[in-house]
């Protein structure tokens, strides 16, 4: 292929990604509070510019915090889903909300509200600004605690990539593989639609990139051996973006689907540049639910290349993209 088909609209990025080798690992959006609500098809590119379509006091929300210095914004990632026959009740809409628990944590804390549309800005707005009134929409609360939620990019207005590669993978695993328990979304972008067709998991948080549908069913069941999907885990939203992130992709080689089970936190314990590349000491704890297994992983991640390739189909310029390697990793009792 040459230089100037990479670079031409008919390439998709993803495909263009895939070709150059690009490893996602360390690539997962990082949030304290996430939020998806229900929100009528057709989306345009910027879901967040088009008031005319959300609740004022999301509008309102949003002009709060982009007011604010941007150190001082809370880590907040909106997610919209769209409707769906199975899920949907007209007139009313569905808003799951995920906050980070305090210290290690395994899954985000997770709250799911079925609310009149007319009353769903409302909510958004005492969760984030008056929590002491929260209580009054409790009425509004659905007991889905244990609901697992799949959410697959197919934002085609944001990249033509998720819509052609991304569609299919939500058709199927809607189709064939969701249950009661476990819910399949349309989602809009959520970042890196270089990696599509690109999911989040939640509530636990872990992005994934280049997903088919074999790999779809084998997230849904975490079973099997792991290693084939090593190199599309993108990461967890529950650890820092980049080096960590990219260490529990190798913890998860070793450990397999348990580790998915244990509550984890990670510490930069150092972080320097060296002959050649950036590197970082992670320390990743972790321990089951119950507290009988617990431990830590040690270890040093290097950015050991980079990739250039395209960020979004169409684009001109390349994008390098820094690639971690894991190049000690050790167990600690």
């Amino acid at each position: 292929m040459t230089d100037h088909e990479m670079t031409s609209t008919k390439a998709y990025c993803n495909v263009l990604a895939i070709e150059k080798g690009l490893d996602p690992a360390g690539y997962a959006g990082v949030f304290d509070t996430a939020f998806a609500l229900e929100l009528p098809l057709p989306w345009q590119r910027a879901i967040l510019l088009e008031p005319d379509k959300l609740p004022p006091e999301l509008v309102q929300l949003i002009g709060v915090y982009l007011n604010m210095p941007e150190e001082e914004r809370p880590r907040i990632h909106p997610l919209f889903i769209a409707p769906d026959k199975t899920y949907s009740i007209p007139g009313y809409r569905r808003f799951l909300y995920y906050t980070r628990p305090a210290g290690a944590f395994a899954e985000f804390d997770r709250h799911e509200y079925l609310m009149p549309e007319a009353e769903v800005g409302k909510l958004i707005w005492a969760l984030q600004q008056k929590p002491e009134t929260v209580p009054q929409f409790d009425s509004y609360r659905v007991d889905n605690d244990d609901v697992r939620d799949i959410m697959v990019c197919t934002h085609g207005s944001v990249d033509v990539a998720c819509a052609k590669f991304g569609y299919p993978l939500y058709r199927y695993l809607r189709d064939e593989v969701a249950t009661d328990k476990l819910r399949v979304w349309r989602v809009n972008h959520f970042g890196g639609h270089v990696f599509a067709p690109t999911l989040i998991d939640m509530p636990r948080g872990d992005y994934w990139a280049f997903i088919d549908p074999d790999d779809g069913r084998r997230i849904v069941e975490r079973d099997g051996d792991f290693t084939p999907l090593g190199k599309k885990y993108r990461g967890s939203a529950a650890l820092s973006y980049g080096f960590a992130q990219a260490m529990e992709r190798d913890i998860l080689l070793r450990e397999g689907w348990g580790w998915m089970t244990y509550q984890r936190h990670d510490i930069e314990l150092a972080k320097g540049v060296g002959d050649s590349s950036e590197w970082a000491e992670i320390r990743i704890n972790y321990q089951s639910k119950d507290g009988s297994v617990r431990g830590a992983y040690e270890g040093c991640v290097t950015i050991a290349a980079h990739v250039e390739t395209i960020g979004s189909t169409g684009d001109e310029k390349p994008h390098a993209y820094p690639q971690y390697q894991v190049t000690r990793l050790e167990k600690v009792e």
